[in-house]
């Protein structure tokens, strides 16, 4: 199944985003502009309402008189749009303007005494506002006439108003919407730019153009692209093993398969304590390759190992196996270190390294560990360090006991498969193995591993 890709992704769920927003802004100002044209539109009624007072009379009799020449040209003007209309107190029409001749004006209503009100007759924007106002007036002889004034403005001038003010709210928020999605364009190009790289760097590794990622990247890929070259020599490491590992054995066993060929072709009897030497041998070639290949398999997908447990498992065994010497191991700062990497990595190499320290102690084994600090290369890593009361191992068998690429006829003997494998798994941890003097007066066995993840 195809699905959009990541850059399709984020346009698409930033279109809708900035389309959302657009609309409610739109929508938000459109609204703002509407309450804002109200309160405008009721403003110039009232200033036409105090026009038309400043230059009404009321005679003896309670007749309004008002001049042939209005303040308000439309007033004037049959269906201009605007009308006026005084309702007396007995909501009886008393006067209208000559640009309401001929309308039926409804619902013309004595407001209470000076009061005022505004309000659009209907819900939609063809719906004409009312302004009314209501006053007392008294005349020179101290007679008090009480009528409402009541202007109404058509909905025609008002709606193409606000309609002029919808197209141009339209056109530049769609302009403003087609440069951001523009410039949002153009910042996903650069922010997922590094992604693309990547994939050109992968596509020249896997045309054997290029042996791993070489680009600076942000902080978000960097972890990936490591990951990735963590991943690709690791498979080139296991396979060099592989190979080194199948040149061993067949170089190994050659001298044995030659005595045992030559036994055959002497056509004399053959030795079965001889034969047997030969074929123990070979076993023993084959085991130590065997557990040398398992060992050299690489993962770079760990868990985070706690050292405590796995130190108390491999010690109560070593207890019950050397019981009769009475070794006394003790343990120091282990409770709080955890490793990021494989479980059985960390049990064969600190089963090896404390079974060589029972082997060779006279009463004491001591085993110590601590976290290391991040750096630039690693996120972090542990120190390990196994100590003995024994003899200790001599300068000259410490150099071939933690030299590299030692071949299976080339095993110095109490040292055997189990530090072989050790050196292995370590260089696979970029890590090293370190003989000294121990304080105990034994061998100190000091293992640092770094991972690549805290």
């Amino acid at each position: 199944m195809n699905t959009l890709s990541l850059r399709k992704r984020l346009l698409l769920v930033a279109a809708l985003v900035l389309v959302t927003f657009l609309g409610l802004a739109g929508f938000a100002l459109d609204r703002a502009f509407i309450s804002s044209a109200e309160v405008s539109l009721k403003n110039q009624l009232r200033t036409q309402t105090f026009a038309l007072l400043s230059v009404l009379e009321v005679d003896a009799n309670g007749e309004i008189i008002l001049p042939a020449q209005l303040p308000e040209a439309r007033l004037l003007v049959p269906n201009s749009g605007l009308y006026a209309v005084i309702v007396d107190n007995k909501n009886e029409t008393s006067w209208q303007s000559p640009s309401s001749i001929g309308m039926e004006l409804e619902n013309m209503e004595k407001q209470t005494q000076g009061s005022e009100s505004f309000f659009q007759e209907g819900d939609s924007l063809n719906s004409p506002f009312r302004y009314s106002f209501s006053i007392s007036w008294e005349t020179e002889d101290s007679k008090e006439f009480e009528f409402t004034l009541v202007l109404i403005e058509a909905s025609e001038h008002f709606a193409a108003f606000v309609d002029e003010h919808r197209a141009k709210i339209i056109l530049w928020l769609g302009m403003v919407g087609t440069f951001i999605l523009l410039l949002q364009m153009v910042a996903l190009v650069w922010s997922l730019s590094p992604l693309s790289r990547v994939a050109n760097e992968l596509d020249l590794i896997e045309s054997a153009k290029q042996d791993r990622i070489e680009g600076r990247y942000p902080q978000e890929i960097e972890q990936l692209s490591q990951r990735i070259n963590q991943f690709i020599g690791t498979e080139r490491k296991n396979m060099a093993r592989y190979r080194n590992t199948l040149g061993d054995l067949a170089h190994s066993l050659k001298t044995p398969l030659a005595v045992l060929r030559g036994m055959g072709e002497d056509g004399k009897a053959v030795d079965s304590g001889e034969l047997g030497h030969y074929v123990g041998r070979m076993s023993d070639i084959v085991d130590y390759q065997l557990q040398r290949a398992a060992a050299s398999r690489t993962s770079v997908i760990g868990t985070k190992v706690t050292l405590k447990p796995i130190f108390t498992g491999i010690r109560d065994s070593l207890d019950k196996v050397y019981a009769d010497k009475g070794v006394v191991c003790s343990s120091d700062e282990l409770e709080d270190i955890q490793f990021y990497g494989d479980q059985s990595d960390i049990y064969e190499i600190l089963g090896n390294v404390m079974d060589n320290a029972y082997k060779w102690s006279n009463s004491k084994v001591k085993v110590c560990g601590a976290k290391l600090a991040a750096s630039e290369k690693y996120a972090g890593g542990i120190r390990i360090s196994v100590e003995d009361d024994g003899s200790g191992i001599d300068a000259e068998l410490k150099s071939e006991v933690l030299q590299r690429g030692v071949r299976a006829d080339q095993r110095t003997e109490g040292q055997g498969i189990g530090l072989a494998v050790c050196i292995e798994i370590v260089e696979r941890y970029d890590g090293t193995m370190d003989i000294s003097k121990s304080e105990l007066g034994g061998a100190k066995i000091e293992i640092i591993l770094h991972s690549a993840v805290s």
